[in-house]
């Protein structure tokens, strides 16, 4: 049984439209859009290059850069460098 803070990891490269539905880790992320769902954890190991969505009560962590636009909507976002 997996708990609700738990972490869906993908390990392979992700590209293109991404949508984040439940809380999850991507270690090798090229998006052009990254969609993070309401009340879900990201943790993204990547780049953005267009646009990254944040939902209500949302939680990104990311490892990378995001070369486009952030548009929060009520949730959290870090960046580390």
């Amino acid at each position: 049984m997996t708990g609700s803070n738990e972490l869906k990891v993908f390990d392979s490269e992700v590209k293109g439209e991404v949508f984040i539905r439940r809380n999850s880790q991507y270690n090798n992320l090229n998006a052009d859009k990254v969609v993070v769902f309401e009340g879900v954890i990201a943790r993204i190991f990547g780049n953005i290059k267009n646009v990254i969505i944040i939902k209500k009560n949302s939680k990104v962590y990311i490892h990378g850069s995001i070369t486009g636009k952030i548009e929060n909507e009520g949730g959290e976002i870090i960046l580390y460098k």
